[in-house]
């Protein structure tokens, strides 16, 4: 089995076991994830190389800060499911997903930072 295909295994199978449990996850139990010093290096390292986020030349648009990964990756704080930059990361369509080919996936321990980040309130912290 390919990489991508395991981690989607893997992904999808505890999201399909959080949305069937009655609780909701207790995000606020889990350790704090910064902004600062664990999402902006993530989006760093995997969205804002040339020919990207980060290219001046871009036309869609650019990750430099706090504020354009909320608007432009359409962050829903508190609920990831809805959020534009979880499901990006996380989904099995070519077309949406990033980052885009030939570019690495993003491991499942980042998947992870973002969807408690998200889920903790999308803080800028």
């Amino acid at each position: 089995m390919n990489i991508k295909l395991k981690l989607s295994i893997s992904v999808i199978g505890v999201c399909c076991f959080g949305l069937s449990c009655k609780h909701k996850t207790a995000f606020e139990t889990l350790t704090v994830v910064h902004y600062n010093s664990d999402i902006a290096p993530i989006i760093s390292g995997n969205c804002t190389f040339s020919g990207c986020h980060g290219d001046s030349a871009f036309v869609k648009f650019k990750l430099p800060d706090y504020d354009a990964v909320m608007k432009y990756c359409e962050v829903q704080a508190n609920s990831p499911e809805k959020s534009k930059l979880y499901n990006v990361i996380n989904t099995f369509n070519d077309d949406k997903f990033m980052p885009k080919k030939p570019y690495s996936q993003l491991t499942e321990k980042q998947m992870q930072l973002i969807y408690v980040w998200i889920g903790q309130g999308a803080k800028n912290n």
